[in-house]
């Protein structure tokens, strides 16, 4: 199991600096940096809470230094769509404020890698301005490994209600990335995971349905196969990403097929804190048929997988090579910015369209629930360059910047948001989030709803069940019995730095309470002990 939780050796630390401050050195000698009128920025302390959305660009910040600071770094792996999303962000931001913003992309992980890199200059006192993380529980691992904890980070509550978002923006997004109230970095967009990418041209092709649910998906599936046809893109090149995606989609399926929108979140939500009662019978049986599935969709082999990327199958998807690939919504940004083709929900008129080539729609079965992926920007506190990461963050999560943002990536968490963003999908997307109910949000398992060491190893064991097959069953149950355990165990250590659960004061996200949390008044419980499964 990886150790994304564990502390950094001192040699290792030293190893991590050295190399994140030569190619820091090295990207900042070759960046552009124009000639800027310094500005100056003023001090405030007042927090006030609106009702009113507000969209200004004028955000005061604070700052300690005599000389104020023209040029600042970020650290992303957004290196895709991302990438493209932040070229024309970045310029909007300089143009306004006259401060010079470097991307340092640190690629690879879902983010672990510009993890360790940012915690090591923190550790060296040179950290970024300002860094991408996910909202919500990944951001836990930053602060119980930073070297003043969560303090070690700015703390956008007061931002965010002073800002109007706490009243203006869909509530079920900020609660996913509060701590107990605590929120340890500022949302910037809203992604939806569990989407399924249809090749639409294919399948009329031969003449099948789009699959608007799990028992049609099985039809077509075999159906497909029966042709001579790739059904599924599951790219193994991503780690075990991919296949995480399609588990998880599927367990969610099944479970709104069985306990319904609200019950299914429920239980999805328990994975997410490690509360999942495996000893229950129907649990088991749920499990079980999830692992079937998986299996079954993963078996039909499409050449080459293991060496493919979730970018390169949607390629092969979007030329009619597979017909399904499941995954998140930021492959439609991609898919418009890199492919030029731009896929569209499927509901009226969309789809009656007989030229359309790619459908996104919820996976199958999964209807009523929003499986949220989150973006945020975290800031190290305590530096001459936190007021300028803050000033950054506020203007990235302000409705002006949102417009300018989600146009290339994903869609915004205000609820009144404008038709400003570059595909139907999106639009669809932003619809579907302002309409959840609270208690039918979830948070991504594969995208920021997992402890990083829980993540690392859960990807690689079903990369492994996939290249495998049905004899590695015992083993992957077993596999994980032992996640469910480790990710209660980080959240328990969370707990004890007063980081414990998602979401406000007596606002719990989803609803969900974990056992640990003692109400009324949201006291951690520290006699509770997380459960041990031995599963057959």
């Amino acid at each position: 199991m990886q150790g994304g939780r564990s502390s950094i050796s001192t040699t290792t630390l030293a190893i991590i600096v050295a190399v994140v401050v030569i190619v820091a050195a090295v990207g900042g000698a070759v960046a552009y940096v124009a000639t800027r009128k310094p500005v100056t920025v003023t001090v405030t302390t007042s927090i006030v809470t609106t009702t009113s959305i507000v969209t200004t660009t004028t955000i005061p910040v604070t700052t300690t230094t005599t000389t104020p600071i023209t040029s600042i770094t970020f650290y992303t792996w957004w290196a895709t769509e991302g990438g493209i999303a932040l070229d024309h962000f970045i310029p909007v931001f300089e143009s306004i404020y006259h401060i010079t913003v470097s991307p340092e992309v640190v690629p690879g992980a879902g983010g672990t890698n510009a993890k360790f890199a940012i915690l090591a200059l923190i550790e060296a006192g040179k950290p970024p301005a300002s860094f991408q993380v996910h909202f919500g529980p990944e951001m836990i691992s930053y602060a119980e490994a930073a070297p003043q904890g969560a303090k070690s980070f700015v703390n956008f509550t007061p931002i965010v209600m002073q800002m109007g978002i706490w009243t203006g923006g869909v509530r079920g997004v900020l609660l996913a990335g509060a701590f107990n109230g605590t929120m340890l970095s500022m949302p910037v967009n809203v992604h939806r995971g569990g989407i399924l990418y249809v090749n639409a041209k294919l399948l009329r092709e031969y003449g099948l349905p789009i699959p608007t649910n799990f028992s049609a998906l099985v039809y077509d599936t075999v159906q497909l196969a029966k042709h001579g046809v790739y059904p599924w893109m599951v790219p193994g090149a991503d780690g075990g990403w991919d296949q995480l995606n399609l588990w998880e989609d599927i367990f969610l399926a099944l479970a709104v097929q069985q306990f319904g929108p609200a019950g299914g979140a429920r239980l999805y939500n328990e994975m997410v804190y490690g509360t999942l009662d495996l000893s229950n019978t129907t649990i088991l049986k749920l499990i079980n048929e999830t692992d079937y599935w998986f299996l079954n969709f993963t078996s039909y082999d499409y050449p080459g997988w293991q060496s493919l990327t979730w970018t390169e199958g949607l390629t092969d998807l979007i030329e009619g090579k597979v017909a399904f690939q499941a995954n998140g919504d930021w492959l439609t940004n991609y898919a418009y910015d890199y492919d030029n083709v731009t896929t569209y929900p499927y509901i009226p008129p969309y789809n009656t369209w007989t030229n359309v080539t790619v459908y996104a729609l919820p996976f199958p079965g999964t209807q009523g629930v929003y499986p949220l992926v989150i973006d945020s920007v975290g800031v190290p506190a305590g530096f001459p360059t936190t007021p300028y990461g803050i000033l950054l963050a506020k203007f990235w999560a302000s409705y002006q910047g949102q417009e300018v943002w989600t146009k290339w990536k994903a869609t915004t968490f205000w609820i009144n948001a404008t038709d400003y963003f570059n595909t139907p999908e999106q639009w669809w997307s932003h619809e579907n989030l302002t309409s959840t109910p609270l208690n039918q949000f979830v948070y991504q398992l594969s995208d920021g709803g997992l402890f990083d060491d829980v993540f690392g190893a859960w990807i690689s064991y079903l990369l492994t069940y996939q290249e495998v097959g049905p004899s590695y069953t015992a083993t992957y149950l077993s596999d994980l019995a032992s996640l469910m355990h480790s990710e209660c165990e980080d959240w328990l250590a969370a707990g004890k730095i007063g980081l414990g659960y998602l979401g406000m004061p007596g606002q719990p996200f989803a609803g969900y309470v974990p056992p640990w949390v003692i109400v009324p008044g949201y006291h951690f419980n520290t006699s509770y002990t997380c459960p041990t499964y031995t599963l057959p």
